[in-house]
């Protein structure tokens, strides 16, 4: 068992300006909202157009290979977690995501701690240290994220683990979309079966009609 803080060197959070409502354009500067992280999976397209008045930080912006945590939100989604395979330019952190910096040296895998992230027992201890009095906005500080403890593997383990899960869902999506396939098929079977039926019954009965 290891705490976070013992196993990376900060965290460190961003900026909040007041931006755009819509979504930056193009070679714009953008930050980021907490809905590019809440699910567990990086989502550039959650972002606010940075005002051209305001000149922006480069020091904040999202870079590939970053791990982004949430420390605020509804409860269930603060210390949501994300690994960022890949962005775009220009995307700033807002104040209320932090940015994991690593150890030169680090015993942990960025992909590792993500999943890490949602283990129930490391959820357990986020939710009973969040702050707030609005339902709607909980927060955790910075040394109770610091303070979690979990299992640290060595790092070959680290990766073996990682590459076992990497394997299982992708078997398990096409699993989904095999099963998607079946019940089209199956559908498609008993609805021309049915009218099938339902013709023939018809002629039979057209044919007695005349006869």
């Amino acid at each position: 068992m290891t705490r976070l803080g013992n196993v990376i060197a900060d965290l460190e959070n961003g900026w909040s300006p007041k931006c755009h409502d819509h979504q930056a354009r193009e070679g714009q500067w953008g930050v980021l909202k907490l809905g590019a992280v809440s699910f567990g999976i990086f989502n550039e397209s959650q972002n606010k157009e940075l005002p051209e008045r305001l000149k922006p930080r480069p020091a904040y912006e999202v870079r590939n290979g970053d791990v982004l945590i949430s420390r605020a939100n509804v409860v269930r989604y603060v210390g949501a977690c994300a690994y960022v395979e890949e962005t775009r330019p220009k995307l700033m952190l807002c104040d209320k995501i932090f940015r994991v910096r690593f150890l030169k040296s680090s015993k942990l895998l960025p992909q590792f701690l993500t999943e890490i992230m949602r283990l129930p027992s490391v959820r357990e201890q986020i939710e009973t240290r969040l702050t707030g009095t609005s339902p709607t906005m909980k927060n955790i500080s910075k040394p109770a994220l610091l303070d979690l403890r979990f299992p640290l593997p060595e790092l070959n383990d680290q990766r073996s683990l990682i590459t076992d899960l990497t394997t299982g869902r992708q078997t398990a999506t096409t699993k989904r979309t095999e099963a998607q396939t079946l019940r089209a098929s199956a559908w498609a079977v008993f609805e021309s079966a049915l009218f099938t039926a339902s013709d023939a019954a018809e002629i039979s009965a057209e044919v007695e009609s005349a006869s």
